[in-house]
């Protein structure tokens, strides 16, 4: 789910439960608001791994302490962390 507050446009991984309790939290301003036309998204450079290697980098993160989701997107800064750790240059 995409959503924006002041400036700033959020992304966020939600079950349908989690989305159904965020649309409910955020009802009464809805009914309050209008729509606003949405920025054009950043251009955000994803590195492309395969599913064995964000496997590997997952358990890496993990065993180094870093807490993030399950599933879904590998934060970038455990991607910048792992990359460090493993001397990996994706820049190309």
């Amino acid at each position: 789910m995409t959503f924006g507050l002041g400036d700033t446009w959020y992304e966020v991984d939600l079950t349908p439960e989690e989305q159904k309790g965020l649309e409910e939290a955020l009802a009464s301003y809805l009914k309050v608001s209008r729509k606003a036309g949405k920025p054009a998204p950043k251009k955000r450079v994803v590195p492309e791994t395969t599913a064995k290697e964000r496997e590997k980098i997952r358990k890496w993160a993990k065993q180094a302490g870093h807490e993030f989701a399950e599933r879904g997107r590998i934060p970038t800064e455990v991607m910048r962390a792992y990359d460090e750790a493993h001397g990996i240059d994706r820049s190309e």
